[in-house]
């Protein structure tokens, strides 16, 4: 993780990026990274929160991203339950990679049980290699570089098997506390405690104590030969049986 720069997370949801990797998040901001977090999909509403308007979920939206150190936040607004893969939105997201150029993407990993996130998974991988192309210019003419890593984070199915796990012990009170700016969703579930509960139990499988974030790792890129050319292509980890610095 060192030397990266620019990181790109994309959501299904508000409050997925806090859940899979919002220790992660802080974790970069604090070595130096800017983090572009893009959340596709808008706001369901529920009898639980209908009272909370949009401009107090934006709020909360406003403080967690603030909370984690996140430097800007996309919102696509697709509609929740109707959204679609289109070309309109795969479009929307190649630009927003070709402005970032990230060195490290986050996203749902392929498995999660909501199916709005196997589908923000599929727009994600897909508009990855759409911003690596000469094609699509009206989304920016220059092609971006292939990620250093791409990683896929749990948030509905913890993951069976996992190949890169950060450590985020440093982070846990920071990522818990933007989880807490969600007041409308912690009346759904106690996400806060759910995180931390999480981040225990993936610390002590993955390193003995502490807290962790554990990811599928879906890209990673060849490193470069010392005196030789990097291949610049990203290597593609299928089905939790790529190459990681974590345990499988």
């Amino acid at each position: 993780m060192t030397g990266v720069t620019d990181v790109l997370v994309v959501a299904p949801h508000p409050d997925d990026d806090v859940i899979g990797c919002g220790g992660s998040i802080a974790k970069h901001v604090r070595n130096g990274a800017r983090v572009t977090v893009v959340v596709v999909i808008a706001r369901e509403r529920s009898a639980l929160d209908d009272a909370v308007t949009d401009a107090e979920f934006a709020a909360e939206t406003e403080t967690a991203a603030k909370t984690l150190g996140v430097h800007r936040c996309v919102r696509f607004a697709e509609p929740s339950r109707d959204f679609t893969l289109s070309r309109r939105v795969h479009l929307a997201l190649v630009r927003v990679m070709r402005e970032v150029r990230p060195q490290v993407i986050y996203l749902p990993h392929d498995h999660d049980d909501d199916v709005e996130h196997r589908m923000v998974h599929q727009l994600t991988t897909e508009a990855l290699w759409m911003a690596q192309s000469e094609f699509f210019q009206e989304s920016g003419e220059r092609p971006m570089p292939a990620p250093h890593l791409v990683l896929g984070y749990e948030v509905w199915a913890p993951m069976a098997r996992f190949q890169y796990a950060e450590d985020i012990d440093g982070q846990i009170e920071t990522k818990v506390e933007a989880m807490r700016a969600y007041v409308s969703q912690l009346r759904h579930a106690a996400w806060d405690e759910g995180i931390r509960g999480l981040a225990r139990y993936r610390g002590t499988v993955s390193a003995g104590s502490g807290h962790a974030e554990v990811f599928q790792v879906l890209g990673l890129r060849t490193p470069t030969p010392a005196g030789g050319p990097s291949t610049g292509r990203a290597a593609t980890a299928g089905r939790g049986e790529g190459t990681g610095g974590g345990r499988d």
